[in-house]
């Protein structure tokens, strides 16, 4: 077995010009065949994980990629950000940014809306902040944000996606702050009609998403941040099918009940109606600079 090794090494180190390819792959050759020697794996259960794959291929779309799908559910896209972006201590955490991002949503100035008249879901009014590791603000940072409604839908679900909605692009003032009126996010299912589904269900887990916004935040000279906020009401905060609900994400909400309040956030009598309550929701931002997360990668792998 271990000449065996030897001569696929010796054959890939002999043809393969690419030295990171041919770290890559003898790493995920030698994962491979510990995992099935590990396992003692059978060919019927070779089978049938070929045909999971083949079938995770024939139903992936633009739309939808159940490859990503399936990483997410396995914990490995949490891991590739923990090592593509180290944080320094006291560093916003992040997490991967789901299949619904898209980086040149419109250009929303702070204290606007996010959601168009009619959305479904209750109000919502976020305020926050940029800053760097020294508590200083971060003017003009571009805050994207994108959250699904109070159906759990995205507005790319819908059927015109090119009409933004529950997202937009927010720079921040020159003090790092910024907020926006908007929409409570809800609690929604990854989709499960797929080879993942069916992963999910043979494990017992769910797949349910807690509720909670996307964030993108990028500033020149500073590490871009891909993380997610939740709410601490939100169910499935301990059972989420991608691993992202961390400690430090998961805020407290208020709610406010004093119109005077509301038209001081800036709602407008159109977005009122019907309305008993606001959630108000804070955050503050805190982002390294590239020097500090390349010092910090140099220091790890030391």
């Amino acid at each position: 077995m271990i000449a065996f090794f030897y001569s696929i090494d010796e054959l890939h180190e002999t043809l393969c010009k690419n030295p990171r390819t041919l770290e890559l792959i003898k790493g995920l050759t030698h994962a491979l065949h510990g995992f099935a020697r590990q396992t003692k794996l059978t060919h019927a259960e070779w089978a049938a994980t070929i045909d999971f794959l083949t079938r995770a291929g024939k139903i992936s779309t633009p739309a939808r990629n159940e490859f990503v799908l399936l990483s997410d559910t396995l914990g490995l896209s949490v891991l590739i950000d923990e090592l593509e972006h180290p944080k320094p201590e006291g560093c916003t955490e992040g997490c991967e940014p789901g299949p619904f991002f898209i980086a040149e949503p419109p250009i929303i100035k702070s204290g606007g809306s996010l959601s168009a008249p009619g959305t479904t879901g209750e109000r919502m009014w976020f305020s926050g902040s940029v800053r760097d590791t020294e508590g200083s603000g971060i003017p003009d940072a571009r805050v994207n944000v994108w959250q699904a409604d109070g159906d759990g839908l995205y507005d790319v679900q819908y059927s015109d996606p090119n009409v933004a909605n529950d997202r937009g692009c927010i720079p921040t003032e020159h003090d790092g702050t910024f907020n926006y009126r908007g929409i409570l996010p809800t609690a929604y299912p990854i989709p499960s009609d797929g080879p993942v589904g069916d992963l999910l269900k043979m494990l017992g887990r769910h797949p349910h998403r807690s509720s909670h916004l996307h964030f993108h935040i990028t500033a020149p000279g500073y590490d871009s941040l891909t993380s997610a906020l939740y709410p601490s009401h939100s169910p499935f905060l301990g059972t989420d099918p991608v691993f992202a609900t961390r400690k430090s994400l998961i805020c407290e909400l208020v709610e406010e009940k004093d119109p005077k309040k509301w038209k001081e956030m800036g709602f407008e009598n159109s977005e009122l109606q019907g309305v008993s309550r606001i959630w108000v929701w804070k955050f503050d931002f805190v982002l390294p600079t590239v020097k500090q997360v390349e010092d910090l990668k140099k220091s790890i792998q030391a």
